[in-house]
């Protein structure tokens, strides 16, 4: 276990060195950087210093520290992809153990297909398809942005639901309503593929907890499936998706940073698509480094847990 973990914290820290360099090289494409009169070497090292510093450097368009700016725009996605992720292990698990329960019927072949699809998907596609269905039938979800601009927020976590509920303003019940109102329609187009795509790994887990020695005896002893399934497949099953339910937050964020500028969420995918819009190096260079830095925090917290929870890779710690 302990290995694995070396080994996966080595991998990760050598991640990063080729992302800062990614993220160097655009800099110097800057004609402007200051870091294009001195050495490559040199430049690279006051790079890396200045990172570890957390100084990203300021915008061209504002002149504002970039610091700043990724941690106004970064909790409104952070938002965004959490309240899709709650919606899929809402949806997606129960309906997952659902399918593996009746998948030799036609219901279950017909989910089991529709699971195949999941993010292939396009995401795109599905939020204006969305967005124009319920702007002709004037649904109030039919919102753009993550707020109304007639309210006005002082951010102090820059999460709006949090700072809604930190306000003592007598029209706290309003601005919470028009929040979740702006909410709810991207939340779906991200929500629909991630419920595919939970209920589909639920599914292969339960399949494949199924196949095991244990599940033949408890058929043996006359128990029923819907007994095996609530005594030994659910409790076998679900902690070995925690860590694919991590992974699968930094998919969900991915596809997250595409929508942004189709509703307009003041996130850090429609930021980063303003900056190149701008040619702001600064701002995109950024962007790469925070974005690439945020994936890897995830997979390496994924593979703790996998490491924590499967019990086959704690050998290493028995051996000898």
């Amino acid at each position: 276990m302990l290995i694995a973990l070396l080994r996966k914290f080595l991998l990760t820290l050598i991640t990063l060195i080729i992302l800062s360099i990614i993220s160097y090289n655009i800099l110097l494409r800057d004609p402007l950087n200051s870091l294009n009169g001195i050495g490559v070497m040199t430049g690279y090292f006051r790079y890396v210093a200045s990172l570890l510093q957390a100084d990203l450097g300021i915008s061209y368009i504002n002149g504002e520290p970039l610091t700043v700016q990724m941690l106004s725009v970064f909790p409104a996605t952070i938002t965004l992809c959490v309240s899709a992720l709650l919606l899929s292990l809402l949806i997606g698990l129960p309906l997952g153990f659902w399918v593996a329960y009746i998948q030799k019927s036609t219901l279950g072949k017909v989910m089991t297909w529709l699971g195949s699809l999941s993010f292939s998907m396009p995401v795109f596609w599905l939020a204006l398809l969305l967005l124009y269905s319920a702007s002709i039938n004037r649904w109030e979800i039919a919102a753009v942005g993550d707020l109304h601009p007639i309210y006005a927020i002082q951010p102090l976590t820059g999460f709006r639901i949090l700072d809604i509920l930190s306000t003592d303003s007598p029209h706290q019940l309003k601005m919470m309503q028009s929040a979740l109102h702006h909410l709810i329609l991207p939340t779906l187009v991200l929500g629909i593929p991630s419920i595919l795509e939970v209920m589909r790994f639920t599914q292969e887990r339960a399949n494949y907890v199924m196949k095991q020695n244990y599940i033949k005896v408890a058929q043996t002893r006359g128990w029923s499936t819907f007994r095996i399934f609530r005594s030994h497949v659910l409790g076998n099953s679900l902690p070995a998706l925690i860590p694919t339910i991590a992974r699968h937050f930094t998919v969900i964020f991915a596809f997250g940073m595409l929508i942004e500028n189709i509703f307009s969420w003041s996130g850090i995918g429609r930021w980063l698509i303003n900056a190149l819009a701008v040619q702001d190096y600064n701002a995109i260079s950024a962007g790469v480094v925070v974005i690439g830095g945020f994936v890897l925090l995830i997979d390496l917290f994924t593979s703790f847990l996998k490491t924590l929870l499967d019990p086959s890779q704690k050998k290493d710690w028995y051996t000898k």
